[in-house]
């Protein structure tokens, strides 16, 4: 994002990209967030106190993904705005560079389908299945992040058994969240490979891979890239693992 632009008409176009973009430097930016969940009462006991403090480490890691998924949301929500400005919704933005990436099956995300069918099993009504769209995905973490910012959101609290021992809980809702920012990130992967595609955004330069990289390959396996690869087939590896470089 920070070597594109948005090739567009539009007054103030890229400032508009700019700000998008600085969403997604936030987002990087993120490292904790601090909590201090102790409530002193004047008579609090030791298992008061374990209480506090389990709840306090868990709020911490919790909220971190919270915040990191309204980061991703206002970052996604910049980048439909100019790609897609007629598209009510950003889910309906991804559905419609889903389309057109329909019969370019290696512009597309390596993983996406399978990481948006796992966002499903989170949703009472999410049944895991072949076919999952990415832009339902989007439209699923968008309502996760809507109920936290109108309070819907339920809290989790420490759990504790039948010794009074506190352990803490949350573990699902802790998922959801980052699967929910993981969506997020290949929906705006895949608005870029779309507008890349209809040369509606202008990438500066191919992406030169450094450090070296396992692209997969449509026969099943991959291939190690060390070298230059245009900004169109880098889209839809990014978000993987560089890996080992394979022995000579």
């Amino acid at each position: 994002m920070e070597h594109a632009s948005a090739v567009t008409g539009v007054p103030g176009a890229q400032n508009g990209w700019d700000t998008a973009y600085k969403w997604l430097r936030l987002t990087q930016g993120l490292r904790v967030v601090t909590f201090d969940m102790s409530y002193d009462d004047g008579g609090m006991c030791s298992a008061g106190l374990d209480f506090d403090a389990v709840w306090t480490e868990m709020m911490e890691e919790w909220q971190q993904h919270r915040v990191r998924l309204g980061y991703l949301r206002a970052a996604l929500e910049g980048f439909v705005r100019l790609l897609y400005p007629d598209a009510a919704e950003p889910d309906l933005a991804v559905e419609a560079a889903e389309h057109q990436l329909q019969h370019h099956a290696d512009a597309w995300p390596v993983h996406a389908h399978a990481v948006a069918d796992r966002l499903r099993t989170h949703f009472s009504d999410g049944l895991p299945g072949a076919g999952a769209s990415v832009a339902a995905a989007v439209a699923q973490a968008t309502v996760l992040h809507e109920m936290t910012v109108r309070g819907r959101a339920a809290i989790p609290e420490p759990g504790s058994d039948d010794d009074g021992r506190v352990f803490p809980t949350g573990h699902a809702e802790v998922c959801a969240a980052k699967e929910a920012s993981t969506v997020l990130l290949l929906g705006m992967q895949l608005l870029m490979a779309a507008a890349v595609k209809e040369d509606r955004v202008a990438v500066f330069d191919d992406k030169y891979l450094l450090d070296g990289m396992w692209i997969p390959d449509s026969a099943g396996g991959s291939r190690w890239v060390d070298e230059e690869m245009p900004y169109s087939e880098y889209l839809a590896v990014l978000h993987l693992k560089p890996g080992e470089p394979p022995e000579l």
